[in-house]
């Protein structure tokens, strides 16, 4: 049973590390390439020229949340007939409820494109001159979900913290620095929903956290019953 465990925490660790490199290029290095020009029309000019990049963008998004379901399904696998069961179960609720609202989110790319191509086919057309109107109405659509869905995946990761950390299958420390990292995300994501700025600052632990704990899963696997270290 310990080998097993062992092993399933070194694929959830790899899981997590896939995740983690997915989201990281998916979110700050290939979706701002969209743009290639300066205001409203260079972001529908961009996805119109670039089908094949909105075509990634919406790949990697589906793959990571398949990631993120397959880790879910591992930790309920691993924690039936556990006391804690119902978080591991919890978490892949949250997950499938998360997967389902980034694929409306990810349609938003799809928008954008459809949009560009009108516009370029008509430069002089009705809808070219309300580019400003338009782009507020689809990117507020698009902060419409992805807030809430960001809010959700914090959720998540609350629930996956709180179980590693009832279970002790890695360090307590580590379970507790992720309840810590995900309430940071959570307060920080929650002034994105009431429509203020995002401060990354919040943003920023539970993305630290999260690769130390793929790394050790990666190098250690779970432990059965480990004690707090």
């Amino acid at each position: 049973m310990t080998t097993t465990l062992a092993t399933t925490g070194r694929l959830i660790g790899a899981g997590i590390l896939a995740g983690y490199v997915l989201d990281i290029g998916n979110n700050f290095f290939i979706q701002p390439s969209i743009r290639n020009g300066e205001g409203p029309i260079g972001l529908f000019a961009g996805a119109a020229a670039q089908p094949g990049l909105i075509g990634t963008i919406v790949l990697i998004g589906m793959v990571s949340g398949v990631i993120s379901l397959l880790i879910a399904a591992l930790l309920c696998r691993e924690s039936v007939a556990r006391p804690f069961a119902w978080l591991a179960f919890l978490f892949l609720g949250f997950k499938a409820t998360s997967f389902g609202m980034g694929g409306s989110e990810l349609a938003s790319y799809q928008l954008y494109r459809a949009l560009g191509d009108a516009m370029l086919a008509d430069p002089g057309g009705e809808l070219a001159r309300m580019v400003g109107p338009v782009w507020t109405l689809v990117t507020e659509q698009r902060n419409g979900l992805h807030y809430p869905t960001m809010l959700l995946g914090g959720a998540g990761a609350f629930t996956l913290y709180a179980l590693l950390y009832q279970s002790q299958w890695v360090p307590r420390w580590l379970g507790l620095a992720g309840l810590v990292a995900t309430a940071s995300q959570m307060t920080g994501v929650f002034t994105g929903v009431l429509g203020h700025d995002v401060s990354f600052a919040f943003l920023a632990p539970l993305a630290l956290v999260q690769l130390v704990l793929g790394l050790w899963l990666v190098a250690r696997g779970f432990a059965e019953g480990q004690t707090a270290v």
